[in-house]
């Protein structure tokens, strides 16, 4: 019965990750693609803050190196960023999970700001201002995005 129960949980993390992959990908006229939030960031932060014995660096490394392979990037930057934001957020998890969603709202905005520089650093991106707009617009929908997830952890009571 616990492995059961064990797979279901890996099942709906795998979905989350997945279904914001898609999100990523969908298609946005010329000037709204600039303001897509990083939702595959935003479900790995939310994994590590609420279960990070199952979500961690790795998944977060083979997370990023998946999108470098669909998106046709330079191997390695997005596993690079995601994993090093998830070891941020792995390090302070326990203190992260106490804030309230305003104050996690400001560490989403820092870890996704980081995560824009290491790409602007580390690829050919000009860094005009427009590049900066997703981590804003994961800021902002931080909370919508936490109170979904949660939403999802607790209807099928992933643990």
């Amino acid at each position: 019965m616990a492995t059961i129960i064990d797979s279901r949980n890996g099942i709906v993390i795998f979905i989350t990750i997945l279904i914001s992959m898609v999100m990523m990908l969908l298609p946005l006229p010329d000037m709204a693609r600039f303001f897509r939030p990083e939702w595959v960031l935003m479900t790995l932060i939310y994994w590590a803050m609420a279960l990070p014995h199952r979500v961690s660096i790795g998944v977060a490394w083979l997370t990023g190196f998946t999108m470098d392979i669909i998106v046709g990037g330079e191997l390695g930057v997005m596993a690079f960023s995601y994993a090093l934001a998830i070891f941020i957020i792995a390090r302070f998890h326990l203190q992260l999970r106490q804030y309230p969603l305003w104050q996690q709202a400001f560490t989403i905005f820092s870890v996704v700001l980081i995560v824009e520089v290491t790409d602007i650093m580390l690829t050919e991106k000009t860094g005009y201002w427009l590049s900066w707009m997703p981590v804003l617009t994961s800021t902002l929908l931080w909370p919508v995005m936490y109170a979904v997830l949660r939403k999802i952890r607790r209807g099928f009571q992933v643990t």
